[in-house]
């Protein structure tokens, strides 16, 4: 099976490409505000207006929209006041490949009236000298959405020398509000068990693929955090005990999936996942990032590195992953009945 993504289950069962959902790389992240230009192979946050996904979770200046660039031949151009995103690429390349990506954070209005956090996702990659962009919206339950709350980007392409729109933001509000019949197919191919017991604090869900008792299960998250109120879960992670922990259920998750994914979230130079980065998972396999008494940690193959990115590192994930997504609704509905949750299209 051809997987884009192990932390962005939508990719999973749309079979695009790659990508993965455990990155971060804030660790080389710039934060961005007003115009600017830049370049090179990095992560780059910046404002929403919309708001971010969890209030605990977010920076004060609420730095979760993102933009990623993948390779060094790959400039863009953040415009905030002209709501505009330019991407600059002269490079052909022998494959289709990524280059880059947006995602934007925002939410809808659910059909029982409930706020629900809302991501789209952007991926812009180059088959010889030709541009392409895929997209996808993804929220921790399976509905349609009103009243939508995204900040309007609208993302161009620098094309033969001369600029393109491959993304407005009416096709943006769209896709969120509405999900498209590949979107919804997805949704019945992408299962996700609450493993809750009765009573359960710690957000556990289980990822399957296929149709229902026909699914393979593929992953398992589960994210432990301390009690908190409010905006206090941050500072909580900051300085207690926590564990957000990943495993692999299947040995089929592609290598460059893992790649990815490593780079996103700012884990690809850690001398303790080398091997993963070179292999991809082995099935049942685990990566744990964590903090005991606020001293981050990476665990992995058994072995644990002092790790002062975990906190930053896991935030990121829990915002702007679809696994990562529904384990945070689950953590901050926990005191509320269980909800279904499903991936709108990535």
């Amino acid at each position: 099976m051809h997987i884009r993504s192990f932390f962005t289950t939508r990719h999973l069962a749309q079979k695009r490409g790659r990508g993965l959902g455990l990155a971060l790389a804030l660790a080389g992240a710039c934060t961005l505000a007003g115009a600017a230009d830049f370049t090179g192979r990095g992560v780059f946050n910046f404002r929403s207006d919309a708001g971010c996904p969890f209030a605990a979770l977010a920076g004060a200046g609420n730095d979760c929209n993102r933009l990623a660039l993948d390779d060094a031949d790959t400039r863009a151009a953040l415009d905030s006041a002209a709501h505009t995103i330019r991407f600059t690429n002269t490079r052909s390349y022998a494959e289709k490949t990524i280059v880059g990506d947006v995602l934007l954070q925002g939410s809808g209005q659910a059909r029982s009236g409930q706020r629900v956090p809302l991501t789209f996702h952007a991926l812009l990659s180059r088959s010889g000298t030709a541009w392409s962009v895929s997209s996808h919206a993804h929220t921790p339950i399976g509905d349609e959405f009103s009243d939508i709350r995204i900040d309007p980007f609208q993302v161009v392409v620098n094309d033969a020398g001369a600029d393109r729109t491959v993304l407005t933001a009416d096709q943006v509000v769209e896709a969120l509000a509405k999900p498209s019949l590949t979107a919804r197919l997805a949704n019945v191919l992408v299962q996700v068990d609450d493993n809750r017991a009765d009573g359960a604090k710690d957000a556990d869900i289980t990822i399957g693929l296929g149709l229902s008792k026909a699914s393979k299960s593929v992953a398992r998250a589960r994210f432990h955090a301390p009690p908190a109120k409010g905006r206090e879960l941050a500072q909580a992670m900051q300085q207690g005990n926590w564990t957000l922990e990943l495993q692999a259920l299947s040995g089929k998750i592609p290598r460059q999936v893992v790649q990815r994914d490593l780079f996103l979230y700012g884990l690809e130079s850690q001398s303790l996942l080398q091997p993963l980065l070179q292999r991809g998972f082995h099935k049942n396999e685990k990566l744990v990032l964590g903090a005991t008494n606020g001293k981050g940690y990476v665990r992995y193959d058994g072995q644990q590195r002092e790790f002062a990115g975990a906190d930053a590192a896991a935030r990121a994930f829990l915002q702007d992953s679809f696994i990562g997504l529904v384990l945070g609704w689950q953590q901050q509905q926990a005191e509320q009945p269980k909800a279904v949750a499903q991936s709108h299209g990535r």
